[in-house]
């Protein structure tokens, strides 16, 4: 059985339905990740999550790693029977957070060729992590689908010092999928591997990245990087000259991307499968939540709301009846006016942060169904 399989492709745009098969079952892409870092996605229970028509959620090993420990969740039977989720996981690596523990502030992590040493924000000590541990980290976790270790590259780098951590992250590249391979056999898993694209902002150095991780046996390919996502206008460009170069037959994932839902639909269009971002949850918990209509002669999202978005703190919501968004068939939306819900907001209830992060969870799964239906239908 093939891991991935493209289903149905879009006769006007690059976007293609899958299946990805995993250990906890099969999602058809393109798909959402909420990120559940720590273990848990802040204000929703995993019948919520379900509710937002959600498949897979987004871990992250060096958060569970520091706290609360790999065989602390090894004693529960592994992430999923610890947060009580049945469907796919997927496992960031943790080389992104170990690499953001350096700012203008505070130099909290050195990397070397072996791997990084960092200081805990959680307790202070010096820890460890390099590509093997990563993997046996995200493996002991029971993930479904693991990471490759990885440095980030900064998007305003010098093209010889993106180059210098490029060489690193292909070193760890080939040590991470060694391990897995071997972990793989070991326990006779199914996990699945993907290997990350890196090199900044520069092309040829992306297209090198690209070409090495398509030597090796990765079951699906990443782009990441402070490129990919913050800065939506560049990170298209970079995709649309990316992905022709792709593998067909394998998902491609854009990690980080997805803080607002046209962000999605303009990756969808160039081809991306998979998508996370913290952004959808956290905005929703600081009083932002998602409206508008995806329009299929333009690709955009339209609403009568400045950037289609509610700001629910607005006083022009104290007594409006409607729902967040009349189109959407969200929990909150069926049963909660934007009068209530600026009301819990004002009021600081934690019940608004549940259902807004539902609604803005649930509007970019919609969305990115609408374009599944489209596209079947086409």
């Amino acid at each position: 059985m093939k891991v991935f399989e493209i289903k149905y492709k879009s006769k006007n745009t690059k976007a293609r339905i899958g299946v990805l098969h995993t250990a906890h079952g099969v999602m058809e892409t393109p798909v959402f990740m909420p990120p559940a870092s720590k273990g848990y996605l802040k204000s929703l229970d995993t019948l919520d999550i379900n509710n937002t028509k959600t498949q897979i959620i987004l871990i992250n090993a060096y958060h569970l790693f520091l706290n609360p420990g790999v065989h602390f969740i090894q004693k529960y039977g592994g992430i999923h029977s610890f947060m009580n989720w049945n469907k796919p996981i997927i496992s960031d690596s943790g080389g992104f957070q170990v690499w953001s523990l350096n700012n203008k502030n505070n130099k909290l992590a050195r990397i070397k060729d072996d791997g990084v040493y960092f200081i805990s924000p959680y307790d202070g000590f010096e820890c460890f992590i390099n590509a093997q541990t990563s993997i046996q980290i995200q493996h002991n976790l029971g993930a479904d689908i693991v990471m490759a270790f990885d440095e980030c590259s900064k998007d305003k780098g010098s093209k010889k010092d993106i180059k210098k951590s490029l060489d690193l992250t292909n070193k760890w590249l080939k040590q991470s999928l060694e391990t897995h391979i071997y972990l793989n056999k070991r326990k006779n898993n199914k996990v699945l591997f993907f290997g990350i694209v890196q090199g900044g902002r520069y092309k040829d150095l992306r297209l090198q990245s690209l070409e090495f991780v398509k030597s090796l046996d990765t079951d699906g390919i990443a782009f990441g990087g402070e490129t990919i996502g913050y800065n939506m206008k560049d990170t298209k460009k970079l995709l649309n000259y990316l992905v022709p170069f792709t593998i067909e037959y394998k998902p491609r994932y854009a990690m980080g991307l997805g803080g607002k839902p046209q962000d999605i639909v303009d990756a969808i269009i160039l081809g991306i499968d998979m998508f996370d971002c913290v952004s959808p949850a956290r905005i929703a918990r600081h009083g932002e939540l998602f409206t508008g209509v995806l329009d299929f002669n333009t690709w955009k999202i339209k609403s009568k709301v400045k950037n289609n978005i509610v700001r629910i703190a607005n006083s022009t919501y104290r007594n409006d009846k409607k729902p967040i968004d009349e189109h959407c068939k969200c929990f909150t939306c069926q049963n909660y006016s934007r009068a209530y819900l600026r009301y819990l907001f004002m009021q600081h209830e934690p019940l608004y942060m549940r259902l807004a992060t539902i609604h803005n969870i649930y509007f970019i799964n919609n969305i990115i169904q609408e374009i599944k239906n489209y596209i079947k239908n086409e």
